[in-house]
Formats: C-alpha cells, structure tokens, sequence
C-alpha cells in the first residue's frame, strides 16, 4: 500500500474529520476556501496537477498541509501496513498449519511434537488423578515438574531453545493446549527456524562456469566467474557458494556437467510391463562390439566381432544372432533371417537408430525386408538406451561374461598390464608364425557364442513369472495354444533375398558390373524391374516385375532367373561379399598411401636450413714414391712353380620350393641360418603357404615350434 502524496479538497476534509484534527476544515467548500486565500491556484506543477478522471477539479501536495496533518496522514498510513502486513503474516501461518502434516516433518519438528504432546498427557493425567481443574494442574507443573513425572530431558526438548532453557511458563503451556484442541498434535510441532530464501542472482551466472562437461572444481568455477565480473562488484566468498550448491538437488547440480543420457541414471523412470504381451509381438535388437579379439575368418589377424543379437520382449528369450564385422544392415538382416526362421515372423521390430537398423534394405516400401515380411519397425529416442533396457541387460548378462573367458579380453575389467602383455604377445605371434596360441579362431567363438545363448535361455529368469527359464516360459505359452507366424520352406530364400531396382536392356539386367541374361526379359526392354541376388552366389539373379496399386510400387511376380552371361570387365562373376571386401580393401590401401606419403613427406622436407658454404680444403697432389723392399724378404716364384692356393669354400644349400625348405628344416632345426628363419616365418604368415604345407605332408605345428625355437 503507497502513501497518496497528492490530495484534492474533498480528501483533505474527510482526512481532518476522520483523524479529529482542526488544522483544516472539515468540509470541501471550506478547504475551497482556504486554498484561495493561501495561494495555491498559482503553484508549480510539482505541488498542484489536474485531477484525472470524471469531475476534474485540482489536486494538491501533502507537503502544503499542516505538519499535524501531514504527521498524522503518516501514522495512519503506517499503522495500516503494519496491519496489513499481520494479517499477511498470520494468514500464512494459518495457512502452513492447515498444510503441515506429521509425515512432513523433520527429526527436530518431530521430537519436539512428542516432548510437548507427552507433557500436555502428564498434565491431564495429573488433573485427573487429583480431581483438580486445568489451570490447577498447570500451575503444579509449572511449580514442580518433576511431581508429573517429567524429565528435565523432555523439558529441554519441549522448550526448543538453544540456551537448553528448561522454564517453561503457564502462558506456554495453555497456547500449546489451544493449538493440540483446536488443531490437532501436528500444530504441538515447531515451524521451520527460517524460511529458504531465494537463490541470489549472481548464482544462476556462476553456474554457467560450473555446469561444464570438463567439471571443473568449485573452486576453479569460482576463480574464473570472479574474473568475469566487473571490477566495482564484490565477488561471492566460498562459503556463500558452497552454501547455495548444497540446496540444489542431486539432479540439478549435475546439470550441464553431465550429458542428458548420463543425467537420466539420476532421474526417475517408468518401468514397461510385459505381463500382457505374447511371444513374437515384439522384438527386439542392438549389435554390440565383442570385447575380446578372435582371428578374423578371411585373414586370420585379430579382429573384435560386431554381434547383432534378437530378444523377443514377452519371453526374453534369444531368438537369433549374427556375428559380423560391422553393425551394418547385412548384419541386422541375418539376425532378423536367423530369429524368423527359428521362433517366427515378430509383429514389432523394436530398435534404435543405428545405420545398421535404418537404411533401405529395411524400410525401402517396395524392396525392403520388414514390408516384406508385414513387420512394423518402430525406433527408440536418440540417447535413450533405457528404452531398450531389456536388449542391453541381455548385452551384459550375455556376451560380456562371454568375453571374459577368453585370453583375448580387452573390457574395462581387465588389468591394464595384462592387457598389454597379451596384446603384445599376440602381435609377436601374428608377425612370426601367422597365428597365436591365446587367440581363439573363429570357429571356436562361434561354438562359444551358441552354447552362451542356450544356457542363458535356459537359466531362471527374475522378471519371468515364477522365476521361469526364457524357454519355460516359451513353452508355457505354446501349451496354452499360442502358435508362431512361420517361415514356409517354399518362401525362406526368397523372403530374405535383398532386391533392387533396376532397367532392362536388350534381354539383360546389371548388377554389380555383372549382366544377366534371360529370353523372357526381351518383352520388356526399357522397363523397371526388381532384381533379387544372393550375396554368397552371383551366377543367377531373380527377376520380379513392379506392380502399382493406389499409386504404390509393389513386389509382383517372378519373371525369370538370370543367368550370368559375362560383360565386358570380368570373366568370373563378382558376388556382392567379393565387392564388399574389395572396396573395403581399395579403402584401406589408399589410407596406407596417404600414410606413406606423409612418412615421405617428413624425410624430405621443401624448406631447408640456409647456411654458409663451407670453402674446400686444397688438395696436396704428391706422389709417393716406391718403397726399396729388402732382397732377403723377396721370394722368387718361377714359371714352372705356383703360389699355394687356397681351399675351396663351402657350397651353399639351395631348395626347389619353400616346401623343400620346410621339409629339411624339420630334418636339421640346429643347422638353419637367419635367413632360412625368416623365410619360412613369412612363409607361416599366408595362409595359402600354410596350406601349400599340409598338402605337402608337412606339420605345420611342429615347423611353428622350430622357428619359434630358432628365433
């Protein structure tokens, strides 16, 4: 509420009467009159303005009035907001009482809540015992508590102060019998010592140099927030800082410091039910990067496989995976081929946004798997892996224990030494005898990865009904009469073969460089058509015509199978993991050239130091002359005499074939030289060498065993 500062005549009457003042008159027209005969028709504007509003008239400044007046007008205007300030006050506490309940409490509000309530119960146990009446049983306690049987603990307790005061006086005891009859024993309680204040303005700007990714200490964000601010500002003290940041929440504090998919771990989740779903509803699927290293398939070196596994949701059982170099879509579309042809055709396809589940091969409308198939594929929010916890939980429960059985693990709870040692030795092995003892094949990770999955969907299930096995519960669903979608023989390749658009020309389709010929493509030259291959096969591919209903392309019927007929670049067929590997392979010579170029690059640098030419030392032309050799030390040889001549050298062993080589160095382990060493140890690095060997009769294992002895 403000103080009016400007009044017209008929305020300043009623202000008179009202406060019992005779300083002005009490009525409009003697105020009129008054402000005539003082003068104040020709003021400045600063002590009298027009008056807005109907009516008109003038309006006057307090400073003009009487000082009784004028002193008078300010008591009542600071009686009134005191007044109004009470009443705000009061209700608030009424208000915080009506909202208090015991389960909001603190440990202090709660203790003094009970010393007080047990006092109250003494008094009036007091009362009644001794027929006495309320205010008789207060002034006993208040004389003597110790006669109620209250002790100086449940005193201190109940007085809630920090000088420990153990008085308590009559006055205090009836306020807390008022507030426990008409409130209840929650009002017994204290109110908080003092209200939280708000968070100052200057902490919101500290903040932007705390809430970093780099985490900075608070006193280092303090430090550099301290030398952003103007010079004339005093900065804030490290308590003052460290104050504010206690009442900030566990989440709140970590904001901006954290990414939001780190921050969510703190935050507060909604758990899915599975209870109402069946098996082959959804699906679900991640590729994760196997943490241990196996000998590659093609080239032996080591390698960390990407796996692509499939969980069916309702079940948690594993219904597919596959094993490849990459989370690519070859990859995801083995594992959904697998998980089909295995537990059947899933209504929903749930997975996240890799490349590897969201490319054509896939969602493609007219050549894509999952319309193919009739799936819906649905996609969780980026950085929203808890979405998905069930295929991640699967993850850990699976393939990282997995991984841990092998020589070759690499995960976070391998010991760094170790770590490197294993690393290095199986680069020594890899570089002297083409393979490694502590390096599984990959075969062997194979076996490894299907007996995992078959004692995981045979282990008891914590999230399962009665703790059931994924395959229990499997099979109590088939025993209640569900049944799967299957994938029929007569359309298992043709339902997972990858097709593509393509032209005809002249009787023939291309694909990957590769023509294909048919007769029955003579009659449609010129037209699109879908070309399904094999990727392991490029001899034949399969035909279809493209079909348009309501505007849509869609997959129509088989034309032919083509043949492959030969084209102008290659004699053989390339298949479609042949060009894969050979582009993978393009790629990776050019990155060593650019590499090498670099090496090359640094040994001869275009700009070189400047210095000064160094003049050359003269040269001193003399001729020695012959030295005189004494006759006694010359020893005449004759025409028919001849100097001793010296004994032929040893002759050097030479072999027709590295197989030779091998098979004598099996013979004679103590007689190899160096270089018969380093032969036969890059010989063992090509596996075409090494196959060369076993033909050949040779042991491999037991040649490793000699180089590695030699070496």
């Amino acid at each position: 509420m403000s103080f009016i500062v400007f009044l017209n005549a008929q305020e300043i009457a009623d202000a008179g009467k009202r406060l019992k003042l005779k300083a002005m008159p009490h009525t409009k027209q003697g105020v009129i009159d008054h402000i005539t005969r003082s003068g104040w028709a020709g003021l400045p504007d600063n002590l009298r303005r027009k008056r807005e509003g109907r009516g008109g008239g003038w309006e006057y400044h307090v400073s003009l009035l009487p000082d009784a007046l004028q002193a008078a007008l300010q008591a009542e205007h600071s009686r009134s907001v005191v007044l109004v300030a009470q009443q705000n006050q009061q209700r608030r506490e009424v208000a915080r009482r009506e909202a208090l309940s015991t389960s909001d409490l603190t440990a202090r509000q709660r203790d003094v809540m009970t010393a007080r309530s047990a006092i109250l119960s003494a008094i009036e146990t007091y009362q009644i015992s001794n027929g006495l009446s309320r205010r008789q049983a207060i002034d006993a306690f208040v004389g003597n508590p110790q006669a109620l049987n209250v002790m100086d603990r449940m005193l201190v307790a109940a007085n809630d102060r920090p000088s420990q005061d153990r008085d308590i006086s009559m006055r205090t005891v009836q306020r807390w019998f008022k507030a426990r009859d008409e409130q209840g024993v929650a009002a017994l309680a204290p109110l908080p010592t003092k209200e939280q204040q708000d968070m100052p303005s200057w902490f919101w700007q500290f903040l932007r140099f705390y809430a970093q990714p780099q985490k900075p200490c608070l006193t280092d964000a303090l430090e550099q927030f301290t030398k952003a601010l103007p010079a004339h500002i005093m900065p804030p003290s490290y308590d003052q800082v460290r104050r504010l940041m206690a009442r900030l929440g566990n989440v709140e504090k970590h904001r901006g410091r954290e990414g939001s998919l780190t921050l969510k771990s703190r935050q507060a989740y909604v758990m899915r039910s599975t209870a109402d779903l069946l098996p082959t509803c959804v699906y679900t699927s991640d590729g994760k990067t196997f943490d241990a290293e196996v000998a590659h398939p093609i080239h032996g070196q080591p390698f960390k496989p990407e796996i692509t596994s499939v969980v069916d949701v309702a079940t948690r059982r594993c219904v597919g995976f596959s094993v490849g170099l990459a989370e690519n879509s070859g990859g995801v579309v083995d594992a959904l081929r697998h998980s089909c042809e295995r537990s059947g055709i899933p209504a929903i396809f749930y997975v996240d946004r890799g490349p590897g589940f969201k490319n054509e091969i896939l969602d493609d409308q007219l050549t894509g798997l999952v319309e193919r198939l009739g799936i819906t594929k649905l996609h969780s929010l980026p950085y929203n892996s808890q979405a998905r916890g069930i295929i991640e939980r699967f993850n850990g429960s699976v393939w990282n224990p997995l991984a841990q059985t092998f020589d070759t693990y690499a995960g976070a709870l391998m010991d760094r030494q170790a770590k490197q040692r294993v690393f290095k030795e199986t680069r020594r092995d890899m570089k002297q005898l083409g393979t490694s003892r502590r390096l599984p094949t990959f075969q062997e990770f194979i076996d490894a990865c299907n007996d995992a999955i078959a004692a995981y969907n045979a282990r008891p299930h914590a999230s399962l009904p009665g703790n059931m096995s994924p395959d229990q519960y499997w099979e109590f669903h088939v025993s209640t009469g569900f049944e799967i979608v299957p994938v029929l023989d007569s359309e298992r390749d043709d339902l997972f073969r990858p097709y593509v658009k393509r032209r005809t020309r002249r009787a023939m389709v291309d694909f990957l460089t590769n023509s294909y010929f048919h007769l029955a493509l003579e009659e449609f030259d010129g037209d699109d058509v879908l070309v399904g291959y094999d990727v392991h096969d490029a001899s034949k591919v399969w035909v279809r015509e493209i079909d348009r209903k309501s505007g849509e392309e869609r997959m129509g019927r088989l034309i032919c199978v083509a043949i492959f007929a030969g084209n102008e670049e290659r004699y053989i067929p390339l298949t479609m993991e042949r060009a894969a590997l050979e582009k993978r392979a393009n790629a990776r010579a050019k990155r060593l050239q650019d590499k090498l170029s670099v090496v090359e690059a640094e040994l001869s640098p275009s700009r070189f130091l400047e210095g000064a030419a160094v003049a050359p030392m003269p040269v001193i032309d003399i001729d020695p002359e012959p030295a005189l050799v004494p006759a006694g030390n010359v020893t005449l040889i004759t025409e028919h005499q001849s100097a001793e001549q010296p004994a032929d050298p040893p002759r050097k062993l030479t072999f027709a074939s590295d197989e030779d080589l091998a098979a004598w160095a099996l013979k004679n382990p103590d007689n190899l030289t160096s270089n018969q060493v380093r032969v036969l140890r890059n010989c063992l690095q090509k596996p075409a060498a090494i196959e060369l060997f076993r033909l050949s009769g040779i042991d491999v294992d037991a040649l490793r065993n000699v180089i590695r002895a030699a070496a």
